[in-house]
């Protein structure tokens, strides 16, 4: 089984003794991938994560996991599509809307820069979702490393965003990252020309390692309608800085189920990132030689944040903020304004 939960013995016994009476009894992850096997095309052998590949990954599967991963625990989650060219985003899109109650699972659409803006518009508010997720996938004509978050949101895409005041889950492009010159510029315009719309900068705007926060995340701060998420985030001193030097309460626990649930860690190297995973991966180097025993990234995460939380003495209201009610406000606040029940 590729699942690090509390199935397995070691796991339940670390998050017996480490996680348990940390994290409090509600916990909204803003930060999931599903998907069912319509999604996908022909034959195609499916998404790979550490030593597998999976043809689908379902709303009750992941329900299923969080109950496992969190015993006890009340979870809800924010979910969106599998952004890979691939796929069958519209097939995508629509298993999303279908299966999310608003009430435990609220539904992002993904979103791809040469749509319609009007059809865009439309699926928004008749499928009823929250928010959009870009990606840089999606963007034609660009070498990888070349792409940016102008040509990943349009102005056509961005306008019908904030004309309904709904969130994107920005997953930014470009080698540098959140020190990216040129990304720190266009998030700054999209926070100040579209002021109602509520910019998420997914994994901390990638910021994996400490030299690629220090200094920059603080200049995005000041901008109201930018958040944070904390998604795959295993390094303590990048979660110590944003807990120093950004607004405590716009930022919003995530995972990136299923991903997450993996056995590994993000770790920094030389001012740089990999991951190390129990089993091989694309993204990650891996123990070949079985010589560790793994637990997933989602515990090495809390275990990260458990560790720049005492060393801050943050309190128990700051958890409380963290796992759940800063997410649970932010979607409150989008439901209202689009007249949905709360």
């Amino acid at each position: 089984m590729w699942k690090e939960t509390t199935d397995k013995e070691e796991n339940l016994l670390i998050y017996t003794e480490e996680i348990r009476d940390f994290v409090p009894n509600r916990l909204l992850d803003f930060h999931v991938h599903v998907f069912h096997e319509e999604t996908l095309k022909g034959d195609d052998p499916g998404f790979p994560l550490p030593g597998t590949r999976i043809r689908s990954y379902t709303i009750p599967e992941l329900m299923d996991d969080m109950e496992k991963i969190y015993p006890g625990k009340h979870c809800s989650a924010v979910v969106f599509g599998f952004p890979d060219l691939k796929y069958d985003s519209d097939v995508n899109n629509r298993y999303v809307a279908e299966n999310s109650d608003h009430h435990t699972v609220f539904p992002f659409r993904l979103v791809k820069p040469d749509e319609d803006p009007l059809r865009v518009e439309e699926e928004l508010v008749g499928m009823r979702f929250l928010g959009v997720k870009p990606y840089l996938n999606y963007v034609k004509g660009k070498p990888p490393d070349e792409v940016e978050i102008h040509d990943m949101l349009p102005a056509g895409i961005m306008e019908v965003i904030d004309k309904l005041g709904l969130m994107v889950m920005l997953h930014i492009p470009r080698k540098g990252r959140l020190a990216d010159p040129v990304n720190q510029k266009q998030i700054a315009q999209l926070a100040a020309s579209y002021p109602n719309a509520r910019i998420i900068l997914a994994h901390i705007g990638r910021a994996y390692y400490l030299d690629n926060i220090v200094g920059q995340l603080d200049r995005m701060e000041k901008f109201e309608n930018v958040y944070c998420d904390t998604a795959m985030v295993n390094h303590w001193e990048v979660l110590e800085y944003l807990f120093q030097h950004f607004d405590r309460k716009r930022i919003l626990y995530a995972t990136d189920l299923p991903i997450a649930v993996c056995g590994g860690k993000s770790i920094e190297i030389n001012n740089q990132y990999t991951y190390v995973t129990s089993q091989p991966w694309f993204l990650s180097i891996s123990d070949d030689h079985g010589k560790l025993v793994f637990t997933s990234f989602i515990y090495e995460q809390i275990r990260a944040i458990r560790k720049a939380v005492e060393r801050l003495g943050l309190q128990g209201e700051f958890l409380e903020d963290l796992f759940y009610r800063n997410g649970s406000t932010l979607i409150g606040k989008v439901m209202k304004e689009r007249g949905f029940q709360v």
